[in-house]
Order: C-alpha cells, then sequence, then structure tokens
C-alpha cells in the first residue's frame, strides 16, 4: 500500500539537465517551482481590467513617493549651494560682481539713450525729407492743373465772412474817425473783394499745409515703427532702464508720480484738457470734427484709460511695489 508523503510535492522539480532552478524569495534562496499555469486563465475581461488598474495605481503612488515635497520652498534654507550664493564671504568677489552690473547698466542706459536719439532724429528727418522731395512736387503739380484745389471748407468760409465783416467794421471805423478817406459803395466793395480774395489763399495755403504735415506725420510714424519693432537689443535697453529708474524711486515718489500723471489726465478738471487738445491735434492736420463726436471721445477714451489703469495698480504695481499701492490708498484717503 502506498502512503502519501506531503514532502513530495514540495521538492523542487528537476529539470531534464538535472539542476533544480532557484528564485530569491523573502526567506532566501529556495528552488523555484514550475510554473506551468496562465495566471489570466479563468478571468474575464473586467477581472483583468481591475487587476490591471490596480496595478496602474499601485505604481503611481510608487511614483508619488519620489516627488519632491509640498515645501518645496524649504529646500533652498536647506541647501548650501544656494545659502553660499545669496551671502558670498568673499567681499572682493561681490566688490566684483556689483562693479561689473554698475557697468552693465552704464552701457545699457547709454544705449537706450542712443536709441531713443534715433527713434526721434531718424523719423522726423525722413519724414521731413520725403514732403519736401515727393509731396510738395506733387501738390505744386495739382494745384497747377486744378485751381480749384485745396478750396475752402464750410468752416472756412463762415471764418471767412466774420473776417471780411470786421473788415467792413474796421475800414468804417477808420473813416469816421478821419483816419481814413471816404470811400463810396463801389469803393468798399473793391476793397472788401481784394481782402476775400487774401483770406481765400491764405486758407488755401493753409490747407495745402495741413495735407504736408499730415503726410510726413504718416511717414514719421510709419519709420518709428519699423525702427522700434525692428531694434529688439534697443528696444529691451529701453525698458530695461526706464524700469530700472522707477524701480529706484522711494514708494512716495512713486506714488506721488502716479497720481499726478492720473489726476492730469483723469482728473476732475480734466475733461476740458481733453477738449482742448482734440482741437489742437485735429486743427494741426485741418480735420473739422463736430462738437459731438468730441464730447462722445471725452465721454468714453477717459473712463477706459481709468478702468485700464486701476487694473494695472491692482495687477501690476502690487507685485513691483506693494508700498507704493499703500501710500496711493493713504493719500487718496485724503
Amino acid at each position: 500500500m502506498n502512503s502519501y508523503d506531503p514532502w513530495e510535492d514540495a521538492r523542487p522539480r528537476v529539470p531534464a539537465g538535472g539542476v533544480p532552478a532557484y528564485e530569491q524569495t523573502d526567506w532566501g534562496w529556495d528552488a523555484a517551482a514550475e510554473q506551468d499555469w496562465d495566471p489570466a486563465a479563468g478571468l474575464g475581461p473586467e477581472q483583468l481590467a481591475d487587476l490591471e488598474r490596480d496595478y496602474q495605481e499601485q505604481m503611481d503612488r510608487r511614483r508619488g513617493s519620489s516627488e519632491p515635497p509640498r515645501d518645496k520652498w524649504i529646500t533652498p534654507l536647506l541647501d548650501w549651494q544656494s545659502i553660499s550664493g545669496a551671502f558670498d564671504p568673499d567681499q572682493s568677489r561681490t566688490e566684483e560682481s556689483m562693479a561689473d552690473e554698475a557697468l552693465t547698466n552704464k552701457e545699457e542706459s547709454r544705449e537706450a539713450l542712443a536709441f531713443a536719439g534715433r527713434l526721434v532724429a531718424i523719423p522726423l528727418i525722413t519724414g521731413a525729407l520725403i514732403s519736401r522731395a515727393i509731396t510738395e512736387p506733387v501738390l505744386s503739380f495739382s494745384l497747377q492743373n486744378n485751381p480749384n484745389a485745396f478750396a475752402m471748407t464750410g468752416r472756412q468760409k463762415i471764418e471767412g465772412a466774420s473776417a471780411v465783416h470786421l473788415e467792413e467794421t474796421r475800414v468804417k471805423m477808420m473813416m469816421a474817425i478821419g483816419q481814413a478817406p471816404p470811400l463810396d459803395d463801389e469803393s468798399m466793395l473793391r476793397h472788401l473783394h481784394e481782402y476775400a480774395l487774401e483770406v481765400q489763399e491764405e486758407e488755401r495755403q493753409h490747407n495745402e499745409a495741413n495735407l504736408m504735415t499730415a503726410v510726413s506725420d504718416s511717414i514719421s510714424a510709419m519709420v518709428f515703427f519699423l525702427l522700434f519693432v525692428r531694434d529688439t537689443q534697443g528696444r529691451a535697453a529701453i525698458f530695461n532702464t526706464l524700469g530700472r529708474l522707477f524701480e529706484g524711486l522711494s514708494d512716495i515718489a512713486k506714488a506721488v508720480m502716479i497720481i499726478l500723471i492720473a489726476d492730469t489726465l483723469l482728473g476732475y478738471h480734466s475733461e476740458e484738457g481733453w477738449t482742448g487738445f482734440l482741437d489742437l491735434f485735429l486743427g494741426h492736420y485741418g480735420i473739422e470734427v463736430e462738437e459731438e463726436n468730441i464730447l462722445l471721445f471725452v465721454g468714453i477714451v477717459p473712463i477706459a484709460i481709468d478702468v485700464w489703469f486701476k487694473y494695472w495698480i491692482f495687477i501690476g504695481l502690487n507685485k513691483i511695489s506693494p508700498g507704493a499701492v499703500v501710500t496711493i490708498k493713504q493719500l487718496d484717503r485724503h
């Protein structure tokens, strides 16, 4: 009768070569059991998906344990290289670094000034030369072929009629006090006709000059834009220099400068300033705009600038200089 031996199944299976296979376990090196079974046998698709998901979650937890801690900002305090870089015990090396930085800032400031000079000089010279060399001959040719070119506008005609009426009143006053010889009606009409032609010629020349100014300024603006866009190094030098100048001011100086600019552009008295500026700007180019359009512009644009200005103070200035923001709030209370 054959008795059952419980150790028979625990013995390692010896392969055909005669040498048993071993594997490392938690209790040492043991003989590897023969694995001739498929782990996926007898499992459905849902069970296999659950096993794969559990495996992925376990691997994700292992990877998460190797990530840096949440308080990563503490690591510079524990890093000797960061501490030695922030506090260099070598005074000579620190002085040399500060001298190099000062020299770099000086060269950058010079480059910024040179670039600003080019931004001003080159567009102005280019616009003036092109307007004199091309625009003026073209306008003169147009006037020769069309005598009615650059005719008076409706507003200019009204202003010219007022000027003729004032001249008639002046002549009559001079005649009344005996400082001018008496004139009959025909002589008065002839004098007023000549004066009206002079007014018309002045307004025509004024219109021609306005057109030349518009062409010259347009060319200058195009040249300025091209220079400012293409020269990235000079533009960066200007921005860096302005940033250093602004950061070098105290919080009170920053606050006072910001309040001065804001009150000038957006104060309670700025409506008259915007209206006068638009009149000068439009009159420089001979553009006639209705008063309602100017009032509409003054009612919309300053408000939009005020909103943007407050947004910049809340977002940008808080990061650059929080002390200036506090000073501005204190000054606005008084």
